[in-house]
């Protein structure tokens, strides 16, 4: 299990219930608290790493924003020097680097929303270990009862609990069967369709590659254009 599937596992949790069913609430309540403290720790070295990978895309961000005047004064000055070629060339970089900046501003967006989730959820693990530290002394008394009250049960009793434990340990083994045959058809359904996709991707390649040249063109042209028009006011 890795660690997201672990935190969403233990943030889901209803301590109240999950102890409600232990044999031994005292033993299941310090299992919870190590867990939720291994889960503390993972989930506080991910949430530095996304706000790290947030102020990465930030800065990147910051410097291909300051690339675009530079490009396109470049792209001028080829102009004043009747270098169009030139001119085409460092036009279409200025286009590669604006497509560049929509996708880091795209990946900025994501990162924020990744590190305020990260955040939260970091935020609410710690209230709920701190749930569970202050569960711990009262169930320490409740297994004591427990204790002394199991010492009371008769010889039937006790045969009594041991078939509904292994009635309910089949039912559990049953469950888990069911689970995994439902994942695996999840898997091999997941499976499918990703061929379909790579199959559909594969013919429309072609395609969207050709589109994508012709609108990328026709952006420098337009971008020559205005240029050669501001180049040309610039000379008068």
């Amino acid at each position: 299990m890795n660690i997201f599937q672990r935190i969403s596992k233990l943030m889901s949790a209803e301590i109240n219930n999950l102890l409600d069913k232990a044999e031994d609430p005292e033993v299941m309540v310090k299992q919870i608290i190590r867990d939720m403290e291994e889960s503390i720790i993972d989930l506080r070295r991910e949430t530095v790493k996304a706000i790290a990978q947030q102020k990465q895309v930030e800065k990147k961000l910051i410097l291909e924003k300051g690339s675009i005047g530079d490009l396109e004064a470049k792209a001028g000055k080829a102009l004043e020097l009747n270098d169009e070629a030139l001119a085409r060339q460092i036009l279409t970089r200025k286009l590669d680097v604006e497509k560049k900046i929509k996708g880091y501003e795209e990946n900025l967006k994501n990162a924020k929303g990744l590190a305020s989730q990260l955040k939260q959820d970091l935020a609410q693990m710690e209230d709920k270990v701190q749930a569970a530290r202050r569960k711990k002394e009262e169930l320490i008394r409740r297994k004591r009862a427990a204790e002394a009250k199991q010492r009371t049960n008769d010889a039937m009793q006790k045969g009594r609990d041991m078939m509904n434990a292994l009635s309910s340990s089949v039912e559990n083994i049953n469950a888990k069967g069911e689970a995994l045959e439902s994942y695996e058809d999840k898997i091999r359904m997941l499976e499918a369709q990703l061929e379909a996709e790579e199959e559909l991707e594969d013919l429309a390649y072609k395609k969207e590659a050709e589109l994508d040249k012709m609108v990328k063109d026709k952006k420098v042209e337009d971008e020559l254009k205005k240029l050669k028009e501001k180049v040309a006011k610039k000379l008068k």
